[in-house]
């Protein structure tokens, strides 16, 4: 039976029923997991792997063509909500029903289509398989996993995880499994490595078009160490959400190192600042927009077990759009690193105080806005943000409980 297993569940993933979907997903660890995430730091198999035209595709040709990599109803990915999910609300506008971005915006979009592309397709698409069945999957994804009770407390060391025998090891032939008809987890995947992309294509050094952009990230150490560790962060909480911590520390995927691979060097001026600057000419009431801000910020913390802040957040009764437009990049930055290791920190800031979040915004957004009024040059301002951020990790992910 064992020698016929890996053809039914190809059939299976043809025409996976919900109960057969299930069983296909148990068969997943986080082992097998990591092993098949590991092509990420490949870039000779992963070129491989790339889709053999490097045509860009325009935004809405590389939707039907995302939704057709998950085997998900074209009309889903034409929605505003899924391509919000997709890129964020602030880098598309639709126009006449249509999904408008920038030249920039679309070139990261298609790097970031090709990236998910060669991470999903299975060599042999037919037989897109794994092996034994394991442990059932933890549902939910990367926002529920971040729940208060998910991080247990450092003075509580994790179970020892059961690592199955040479007989029981499983093997991943494709993400098919976890993301088939799974339109959440598809759009966390996608968005993580679409801001990872976005916060760095500046520095590239790939030429315009194709997948040059690809290539040019995935031949770095450092970011395709930081591709493994986002990718193994979304999709294990899928998986073994009680033992993916623990995992990812003995695989080394989590600690300092790769806090500054994901932090240091990128641009948050252009990749977030910007977008909200060019947003709107005119801004709202300073109550409407307090308001707004808050509602956001609270939504944010509870979805990683906080509480709602209750201060006032912007200080100035008048209109300010600099401040408005830092504030609203800060939130965008947040929520963009709440999709990485670097969530676990913010989480476990929450857990001390939920004021922390917003605190973290509030100096993020005086660097945005310094560089908005001119005040500071753009360099001096990604260096501040992400030396902010590093100090948080660091302070966050401590052992010892932050006063």
């Amino acid at each position: 039976m064992v020698g016929k297993l890996p053809s039914l569940l190809g059939r299976i993933l043809k025409n996976p029923g919900p109960n057969k979907r299930e069983n296909l997903m148990s068969a997943i660890t986080l082992k097998s997991l990591h092993n098949y995430l590991k092509l990420l730091e490949n870039p000779s198999e992963l070129k491989r792997r790339l889709p053999a035209s490097s045509n860009p595709r325009t935004l809405k040709e590389g939707l039907y063509e995302t939704s057709r990599l998950v085997g998900v109803d074209e009309a889903v990915f034409k929605d505003a909500q899924t391509i919000a999910a997709l890129i964020g609300a602030q880098r598309f506008v639709m126009i006449w029903g249509e999904p408008s971005v920038t030249d920039h915006v679309a070139r990261v979009f298609d790097n970031s289509r090709v990236l998910l592309t060669a991470l999903v397709s299975s060599v042999n698409s037919e037989n897109a398989t794994v092996g034994q069945m394991a442990a059932g999957p933890q549902q939910g994804g990367a926002v529920a996993a971040l729940s208060p009770g998910w991080a247990q407390h450092k003075s509580e060391p994790p179970a020892a995880q059961a690592l199955p025998s040479a007989e029981q090891e499983t093997r991943l032939d494709s993400l098919k499994p976890l993301l088939a008809g799974n339109t959440p987890l598809t759009c966390r995947l996608f968005r993580a490595l679409f801001e990872h992309m976005l916060g760095f294509a500046l520095q590239s050094s790939a030429p315009q078009g194709g997948a040059s952009l690809v290539n040019d990230l995935t031949g770095s150490k450092e970011h395709s160490r930081s591709f493994l560790s986002t990718a193994l962060f979304i999709l294990g909480a899928e998986v073994e959400r009680d033992h993916l911590m623990s995992f990812m520390m003995q695989q080394g995927l989590f600690g300092m190192s790769i806090f500054e691979h994901l932090l240091q060097n990128r641009d948050y001026c252009e990749a977030f600042h910007s977008f909200r600057r060019l947003e709107r000419a005119f801004i709202g009431s300073p109550t409407a927009e307090e308001a707004q801000l808050r509602n956001r910020l609270d939504k944010f913390n509870a979805q990683l077990g906080g509480k709602p802040y209750g201060a006032k957040i912007l200080e100035a009764d008048e209109q300010d759009k600099a401040k408005v437009d830092a504030y609203l990049a800060a939130a965008d930055l947040l929520e963009a690193l709440a999709l990485t290791p670097w969530c676990m920190s913010l989480t476990n800031a929450l857990s001390v105080a939920s004021s922390h979040s917003v605190r973290s915004a509030s100096v993020i957004a005086s660097h945005f806005e310094r560089f908005g009024r001119g005040e500071v040059t753009k360099d001096r301002a990604n260096q501040e943000i992400a030396d902010h951020l590093l100090a948080f990790a660091r302070q966050f992910s401590a052992d010892t409980k932050p006063g």
